[in-house]
């Protein structure tokens, strides 16, 4: 497991183009498929100062990060928790390997997860803040990021991470190739065990189960993950929780349902910020 050490890599000063209590920044951004500046969107609620929580919310394919960030003002507010929406935009980190992979297949100063930590630095210091821990929620293309970069990277600085209806998963195993798997990766089995030990939340709306979906991958190497977002998801947990026991670690993670909810970022924000609000 890497546990690279991070800076706020910038080559601009990082400028806020919205007044408080939203905003954009834009920061210098060294990966991606060119150096160039990235953004992130962010919610400041009336009662947070530097120091207070902050959660951390990566947006699925569509790319729409502000729209992320405007779907959880509401719950930024009700529980006082600072959010902050990285900006992996289509023209910067193209197609499923700059996001969904973290490009995780280049030499590892050119993987894209750490761009999360750059950007959340970012915003923290034009708030008046310090780097410190942060709450990590991924949804769709953003869970896939978020679960991968668990992985393979340890996500040292999450406290607490939700993994919402991810399309489809590297599966915890050294047998496959990534990114179905973890062979052919950095990805290590002393990582895999801390991972699988982390405070971590499979959540997926129910009906979240459309095998038809247009945003859907479905291929033969995929299908054996299951047939939807919900069945994938579950099937994720049972391989998760057996790896646990096959090397004898401490299972942290849990699995989590949202009733009435399928393929929505709005409709698991809620039950995503009580998760984030309760640890």
């Amino acid at each position: 497991m890497r546990r690279r050490g991070l800076v706020l890599g910038g080559l601009m000063t990082p400028m806020i183009t919205q007044a408080a209590p939203s905003g954009r920044l834009s920061f210098e951004e060294p990966s991606g498929a060119a150096p160039g500046p990235m953004n992130a969107y962010w919610h400041r609620p009336a009662a947070w100062r530097p120091g207070g929580p902050v959660a951390v919310v990566m947006h699925g394919m569509g790319r729409n990060a502000d729209g992320y960030r405007d779907a959880w003002i509401a719950a930024s507010e009700t529980h006082g928790f600072l959010v902050i929406c990285p900006e992996y935009s289509d023209a910067k980190f193209p197609g499923v390997r700059f996001y969904n992979y973290g490009n995780a297949q280049a030499p590892e100063a050119e993987w894209t997860f750490f761009a999360l930590d750059r950007a959340v630095d970012a915003v923290l210091a034009a708030q008046g803040a310090a780097p410190g821990p942060f709450a990590l929620y991924g949804h769709s293309a953003g869970a896939q990021f978020v679960h991968r970069y668990l992985l393979l990277t340890g996500a040292p600085r999450a406290r607490r991470i939700i993994i919402a209806n991810s399309g489809w998963y590297s599966w915890p195993r050294f047998d496959v190739g990534f990114p179905h798997g973890l062979a052919n990766c950095a990805a290590t089995e002393a990582g895999l065990r801390a991972a699988l030990a982390r405070p971590v939340t499979i959540l997926l709306g129910d009906q979240d189960n459309d095998p038809l979906h247009f945003q859907l991958r479905r291929d033969a190497a995929t299908d054996v993950q299951g047939l939807h977002r919900y069945e994938r998801g579950q099937n994720f947990f049972a391989a998760a929780r057996e790896a646990a026991m096959a090397y004898g670690v401490p299972f942290g993670w849990n699995l989590g349902v949202v009733p009435g909810v399928a393929h929505s970022n709005a409709g698991m924000a809620h039950a995503a910020a009580e998760i984030l609000a309760a640890t």
